[in-house]
């Protein structure tokens, strides 16, 4: 059996009167979507959950069958979308290069500035070495990630406390923002060496000249452990691929242990590049591909319904028909699901926490659905499951589950 999960991220909505009192969804040209919503099983899902504001990697997380709502902090997921390797016993943290004042000690010192995007890469590679040279162990390394924005990943780390972005410290002491609670022993004299180490490097010395400001401190900040999850291929038995571009659930793809692949854009653009890498996986053997889809996302977060429906119908022509198309023909049965993932409002520019529509196609047998596809009819089924996270495991195992509620339509209609 072949599995192919196709997130078009934000894609449900409410209706707009931009789109003459449609949703994107029903605005939308969408004909494979259409004819497969007809022979499946659909309905409503909320992720992660009922009634929770959900975001990008939280989303990622619960259709890839895990319920990861709250995590510890962002560096995490930098970390993982950078494809680091992290177990259980490492602590990541969001590592900023910051200017400092040159003046007093280190306590006393004023936050000139954080995120200077200035900085080439050749700088940074220098500095972050220079910083593995002095404060690396076995047990703690910095990353070179983009501009100032770097890791640390530190096994058994001294602990998570509360810290501070350095974007709210900029122009005052950075002493009452710095660790104080048990873990201070071990992590201040980390930023107390590191300026001591980047302060006169020559990396610097030469900014200097430039009339550029020193990067002459690491901040550290946003840390976070990996989530206890089990590993996606372990549990479920499968050999999986993500192609996705977004950071976020390139980490949630990671951290739930499925291979990420990129999709190099060539002629044909971003969208034909997402199936030629999904039917590529799926030749050489992977049993579930997972295809994320941001465009209808970001038209969402810029107000902007029309580019939203071009983004639904070039998911539908470009990602969606050919990967049919070659499932049909590959000689093996097998199970697709459209999802929205969570819904999205063009007007409010963010994520709700509306039921969202989806539909599970299976080759060895037909449903009766609704189309077209779109909130409305997914809501007609009567289906509706609280914990998104909880589909997968219905979709790779078992039948698809009882109707579970009474017919209800979508509160955003």
């Amino acid at each position: 059996m072949k599995y192919f999960i196709l997130m078009c991220d934000g894609m449900s909505d409410g209706k707009l009167s931009a789109l003459n009192g449609k949703s994107p969804m029903e605005a939308a040209v969408k004909p494979t979507m259409n004819m497969l919503a007809y022979r499946s099983f659909n309905g409503l899902i909320s992720y992660p959950e009922k009634d929770v504001i959900p975001t990008v990697s939280s989303t990622a997380f619960a259709v890839l069958g895990s319920d990861v709502k709250d995590l510890s902090g962002t560096a995490i997921l930098e970390a993982a979308g950078r494809g680091l390797a992290i177990d259980a016993e490492d602590t990541a943290y969001r590592c900023s290069l910051v200017t400092l004042s040159e003046d007093g000690d280190y306590r006393d010192k004023t936050m000139i500035s954080a995120f200077d995007g200035d900085v080439t890469p050749e700088e940074t590679a220098r500095l972050i070495s220079a910083l593995n040279k002095g404060l690396s162990t076995k047990i703690k390394k910095f990353y070179a990630g983009a501009g100032t924005e770097h890791c640390l990943l530190w096994k058994r780390a001294p602990g998570i406390e509360e810290m501070y972005s350095p974007a709210d410290i900029v122009g005052g002491p950075v002493g009452p923002f710095l660790p104080a609670g048990e873990s201070a022993a071990r992590l201040v004299p980390v930023f107390e060496k590191s300026y001591t180490i980047l302060n006169d490097h020559p990396v610097n010395v030469k900014r200097r000249a430039e009339g550029k400001k020193p990067l002459n401190s690491v901040w550290l900040w946003a840390a976070g452990k990996r989530p206890d999850i089990e590993n996606f291929d372990e549990k479920w038995k499968v050999s999986s691929a993500a192609v996705c571009s977004d950071p976020d659930v390139r980490a949630a793809a990671a951290i739930s242990g499925i291979r990420c692949v990129d999709a190099v854009p060539g002629e044909n653009g971003e969208y034909a590049a997402k199936a030629a890498a999904a039917v590529a996986e799926f030749s050489a053997g992977a049993d579930l591909v997972f295809v994320h889809v941001g465009s209808a996302l970001k038209a969402s977060f810029d107000g902007d319904a029309q580019a939203k429906v071009r983004a639904i119908e070039e998911t539908d022509s470009a990602i969606l028909a050919p990967v049919y198309e070659y499932l049909c023909g590959c000689g093996d049965q097998f199970k697709i699901l459209v999802t929205s993932g969570a819904a999205c409002s063009v007007e409010a520019r963010a994520y709700t926490a509306e039921k969202s529509p989806f539909f599970m196609y299976n080759s060895t047998r037909t449903e009766v659905g609704n189309k077209p596809f779109s909130e409305l009819n997914a809501a007609k089924s009567g289906f509706w499951l609280p914990e998104g996270f909880k589909f997968i495991p219905f979709m790779i195992r078992l039948p698809a589950p009882e109707k579970e509620e009474t017919t209800e339509e979508n509160g955003q209609q």
